[in-house]
């Protein structure tokens, strides 16, 4: 009979395993995305500033407001990283915590890629 129960938390592990590597794709995709676009338009309008011979002769609000490319593209990555990029792209999917919560009466926890973790016995002294 151990065999078979041990059988089921091992099928039970994998198939939660699968199911978390599944569900944190779409939302670490999207960020990286968006992430590569921003780093691309930052580098590229950074060039066409470089380039540009009126700069060293301009203030840096003018500097800003004749490269709205590089303006734009320079707030929005400092708001990504206020934001907390890395902490959205590796937050626990919801599924792991439910399943946190549901396997807590039977002494079990998971990891964030959903590997059964036994919560030890505590000792009574």
């Amino acid at each position: 009979m151990v065999d078979y129960e041990a059988e089921d938390l091992r099928a039970f592990e994998s198939r939660l395993a699968e199911v978390v590597t599944t569900a944190e794709k779409p939302s670490s995709f999207r960020w990286r995305l968006v992430l590569g676009a921003i780093f691309a338009c930052s580098a590229i309008s950074a060039c066409h500033w470089w380039r540009d011979a009126k700069v060293s002769e301009s203030l840096l609000f003018r500097i800003l407001s004749s490269h709205s490319a590089f303006a734009f593209s320079l707030a929005t990555m400092c708001l990504l990283i206020i934001y907390g990029l890395n902490h959205a792209a590796k937050q626990d999917p919801e599924i792991l915590r439910d399943t946190r919560e549901m396997l807590s009466p039977f002494r079990l926890s998971c990891d964030h890629r959903g590997r059964l973790i036994p919560i030890p016995q505590p000792s009574t002294e």
